[in-house]
């Protein structure tokens, strides 16, 4: 193989590395968020969250003195910059029980021109209200 070759080869490599940690980064865009209130920790992340698409969340709890039987779909809302707000679709992760749940809440697709949206989950840990908020990818 010929110096220009190997050149051109090792760009094509070096510019397919950038690429895909350019994919990994942009899938973890967004910012992981804590609230930790009444003996009940309550982790949020984004998992998708464009607008003009589905918008998942990972939600992780963890406690030691509260048990943790809410139906996360039940409990959990969605509100936009608009002031438009959103019941969740869906739970897909652990059943209610026990002191550690994790799993992945979904909700409807967000409008092409959201900017903002705020989670909001209720009633987990006594009568309280947990509140996330993150800026929508366009």
């Amino acid at each position: 193989m010929n110096k220009r070759n190997w050149i051109s080869n090792l760009s094509a490599v070096v510019i397919a590395v950038a690429a895909m940690l350019g994919s990994a980064i942009h899938a973890h865009a967004y910012d992981r968020q804590s609230n930790n209130e009444n003996g009940v920790r309550i982790v949020a992340t984004p998992v998708e969250l464009k607008a003009g698409s589905e918008a998942r969340f990972e939600v992780r709890m963890n406690t030691h003195s509260v048990e943790l039987d809410q139906d996360l779909a039940v409990i959990s809302s969605l509100r936009d910059n608009k002031g438009n707000t959103f019941q969740a679709t869906g739970w897909d992760g652990s059943p209610p029980g026990g002191h550690h749940r994790s799993g992945t809440l979904s909700f409807p697709a967000l409008a092409p021109d959201t900017e903002t949206v705020t989670l909001i989950i209720k009633g987990v840990g006594k009568d309280s209200e947990r509140i996330f908020s993150w800026q929508v990818q366009p």
